[in-house]
């Protein structure tokens, strides 16, 4: 095979595309993975990590349960820690939010997923750092923790060229090379690439990279921000505390360092336009002005479950981009247009914990033409020529919207219909 050929080419060096690369490499397949920047830069390597595998549906679920068995073979393969398993709690101080939780354990029962009710005061001994006197039910989930996200990628990245994976960095796409409708390389400032098959996997950038073949891709570039506080010598955290989530008040969070990291999806967000962003754009040296509204947005927010933290409180602001599309969803597979080109992208805040099962789902459909698991919710083509997400600034509006409602809707025995275009049309 000559230098600049392969079978396949993953866009983008995160967790996504090196998580597939490693997949498809493990089975046989000679792939390249062209990252713009450096492996791990992006998205990946600002996110916070947790995981929870409990989620909406059993299916989604269950794809996060097998995710975690992948990262445990991983970390033998690697050598390397990556899985940190702390248990996590849901915690409701509303009957809405009481009812979410009933419903999510009944649930997770129902496919032998390990999750139960558990007492305040006991909670309030797991995490006495945490506000607990107003809540009035919690779930624990003792298999949750959290991944941490450079040493998921060095993992993926070490097995994967273990395997004969090739990695280019500093090598961005410029264009997709087409053969009538049939994709077969890409243009890149090293020169030519050459694969019947090419993976979009470039995270915020996928619907530029979209672009090239005058495809619409509904995703949008949405700005994330958590903060992670020094050790505090009145409330310690121990390295094991649980993970925790408290949607009523849209929070999320979990141990690091001997501090606690806390992260917020709330009703606003920043927007950014990808296309305007300078060549050379390094999502790492993002950083965020401690006069910054949404960080004041979620200091105020992390009060009140945490009355001992505010913004005098020493602590480090991370700050990234997320990959929005209209229903929280990825996007995995082809769309009609074009013959070799598949997207996998998509992930909402998400794709550290998802990638573990995204990497053995893209894989499969590639070499395999089908998935083993329940995909519908989350093929490429489920918004292909629906009215309404076909224009930038709708898609705009709508990813928007739903990074608002991301922790704002109830989860529960509804969740089902809240994935279906129609729906998240109307």
């Amino acid at each position: 095979m000559s230098e600049n050929k392969s079978d396949i080419i993953i866009i983008g060096g995160g967790v996504a595309g090196l998580s597939t690369a490693m997949q498809l490499a493990r089975r046989g397949a000679a792939v390249t993975v062209l990252e713009r920047e450096q492996i791990g830069n992006g998205s990946t390597g600002r996110a916070a990590g947790l995981l929870g595998q409990l989620r909406g549906t059993a299916e989604h679920t269950r794809m996060l349960m097998d995710g975690v068995e992948i990262v445990k073979e991983l970390e033998a393969q690697a050598g390397v820690e990556i899985y940190v398993q702390t248990g996590s709690v849901r915690v409701a101080e509303t009957p809405e939010r009481a009812q979410e939780l009933t419903d999510l354990i009944e649930m997770g029962r129902s496919i032998n997923f390990d999750i139960n009710e558990i007492p305040i005061d006991e909670l309030a001994e797991r995490m006495p750092y945490m506000r607990t006197d107003d809540l009035t039910t919690a779930c624990w989930c003792p298999t949750d923790g959290h991944l941490q996200p450079a040493e998921l990628a060095s993992a993926y990245h070490k097995v994967g060229r273990d395997h004969g994976v090739r990695y280019e960095t500093n090598c961005p796409v410029t264009a997709v090379l087409l053969d009538d409708k049939k994709a077969h390389g890409v243009q890149t400032p090293k020169g030519e690439f050459h694969a019947p098959i090419l993976v979009n996997a470039a995270g915020p950038w996928s619907h530029l990279v979209a672009g090239l073949t005058n495809t619409t891709l509904p995703t949008a570039a949405l700005g994330h921000v958590y903060l992670t506080t020094q050790p505090h010598p009145d409330h310690p955290v121990d390295r094991l505390s649980p993970g925790f989530r408290n949607r009523h008040h849209r929070i999320y969070g979990r141990p690091e360092n001997g501090g606690l990291l806390v992260g917020m999806y709330g009703e606003d967000c920043p927007e950014f336009d990808m296309n305007t962003l300078p060549p050379d754009f390094d999502m790492s040296a993002m950083k965020a002005r401690r006069d910054d509204l949404h960080l004041a947005m979620l200091i105020h927010a992390a009060q009140q479950r945490f009355p001992w933290l505010n913004e005098r409180t020493p602590m480090h602001v991370t700050t990234g981009i997320m990959t929005f599309t209209p229903d929280g969803l990825p996007f995995c597979g082809q769309l009609p247009d074009h013959e070799g080109l598949f997207y996998c992208t998509g992930f909402s805040g998400h794709g550290i914990v998802q990638s573990p099962a995204i990497g053995v789902i893209m894989s499969e459909l590639i070499l395999d033409g089908q998935s083993s698991y329940d995909i519908a919710s989350i093929e490429a083509d489920r918004y292909w020529e629906v009215p309404g997400f076909q224009d930038r600034a709708e898609i705009q509006q709508r990813c928007y919207k739903m990074q608002g409602s991301y922790y704002g809707r109830v989860e529960g025995k509804t969740a089902a219909t809240q994935t279906d275009p129609k729906e998240a049309s109307a």
